[in-house]
């Protein structure tokens, strides 16, 4: 699953798999989750632009979490500068 979010991640905010996540293992329900957080912040221009306590941005702070590339390309395209 992990590698399918790198390649396609806007399939993350399908509305199949958020009524269906339930019904997955505790570990996909986790990931999934996880990935949706990025994907919401990505989607919320104001909090793209605009920089927490240190001064970071959303994937600035991702990069330093190592999170998946789906996230990643994600907040990129969520940028908008």
């Amino acid at each position: 699953i992990e590698e399918i979010y790198d390649a396609y991640p806007e399939a993350i905010e399908d509305s199949i798999i958020a009524s269906s996540i339930h019904r997955y293992h505790q570990e996909v329900q986790a990931f999934v989750i996880i990935q949706r957080y990025y994907s919401s912040q990505a989607k919320n221009h104001f909090l793209m632009m605009t920089p927490d306590g240190r001064g970071q941005l959303p994937l600035h702070t991702a990069l330093q979490n190592n999170v998946r590339l789906g996230s990643i390309k994600l907040l990129v395209k969520g940028n908008p500068s």
